[in-house]
């Protein structure tokens, strides 16, 4: 899997309407007493979250944008203080914590929509059903055409992109889509965003899934060949995500290692300034904002340091 190394350079943002810069008071390492980098690592559909405050801030953040599940692995075996992730943490990452002695907190931060993403040049698959992409993508479906989803659309074949093993975002979609059903192996799949828009962009009949954040956030000529497609009727606007319309709706998160909070200072400073800016945060990088009560509960959830999932996520 390809593995996009960040390193964000800590600058204060300045003016009316900006955020505050941290403090620059900086945490040490349980085991060296050193200096150190808060290292996140994670899912690449949240990393411009996390980016984007790490970079108001004045801490030295660090992130490693691999896959919410690969990132976990990570995290599981202490190797990083925070795991960005698209999905709640799965129960084999949960043991393997347990196993290590890993304790986190577990922090919902945003709504997102997994988008079907489509070239703009295709104009006949404007909705989709989920019964239909599921059988555009199940191992076992005989569609491999325009034409095999409906006799009045192109025979033209399918090409298919997305996302890999490890990346919280194929879960989620094999879980909403699939129902449990084998993804096909033969598509095209990156943790980069930029390469994956681009791939759809000049592929007419490509189409492929993403966040809704990571869409809205594609820039230059890929941004206009490319449009969103939607399902069941239900486009992944704010509205419809917030109210559960959307079928393809999920929570974002943020997992903090206990024990890397209370081992360094600049985590808890980054992680309180995290928590009480995302919401406002979330419209400019294209997230949308859970509902209010939550980020008071998170809040809360970190200052009293509650560890474990919540099985309102994880049921």
């Amino acid at each position: 899997m390809k593995k996009q190394l960040l390193a964000l350079t800590t600058a204060l943002l300045i003016g009316a309407g900006g955020l505050t810069a941290c403090s620059t008071e900086s945490g040490s390492d349980a085991h060296s007493g050193t200096d150190v980098p808060i290292h996140v690592t994670g899912s690449a559909t949240v990393e411009p979250i996390t980016a984007f405050i790490a970079e108001r801030s004045q801490q030295d953040v660090r992130i490693t944008a691999d896959g919410s599940t690969d990132g976990f692995a990570d995290f599981c075996d202490g190797k990083s203080d925070i795991n960005d992730s698209s999905v709640p943490i799965p129960e084999e990452f949960q043991k393997q914590c347990s196993d290590n002695g890993v304790e986190f907190i577990e922090l919902p931060i945003a709504l997102d929509a997994v988008t079907i993403v489509k070239n703009a040049e295709n104009t006949w698959a404007h909705d989709l059903t989920v019964e239909q992409l599921h059988d555009v993508w199940s191992q076992d479906s005989p569609v491999t055409t325009w034409s095999d989803i409906d006799p009045s659309w192109p025979d033209e074949e399918i090409s298919l992109y997305g996302r890999p093993d490890g990346s919280g975002t194929l879960e989620v979609f094999k879980d909403k889509v699939l129902g449990g059903d084998t993804i096909r192996e033969d598509y095209e799949a990156t943790d980069d965003i930029d390469e994956l828009s681009t791939w759809i962009a000049e592929d007419t009949n490509g189409i492929g899934f993403m966040g809704i954040g990571n869409y809205l956030a594609t820039e230059g000529e890929a941004r206009d060949r490319i449009d969103n497609v939607t399902v069941d009727g239900v486009a992944p606007a704010r509205d419809a995500t917030q109210e559960g319309e959307y079928p393809l709706a999920r929570p974002l998160f943020v997992y903090v290692n206990a024990d890397s909070v209370e081992n360094n200072g600049a985590l808890e400073e980054f992680m309180n300034a995290y928590l009480n800016r995302v919401e406002g945060v979330l419209p400019r990088v294209y997230f949308y904002q859970l509902p209010e009560e939550e980020y008071d509960a998170a809040r809360t959830r970190f200052t009293d340091r509650v560890t474990g999932p919540d099985s309102r996520w994880t049921a």
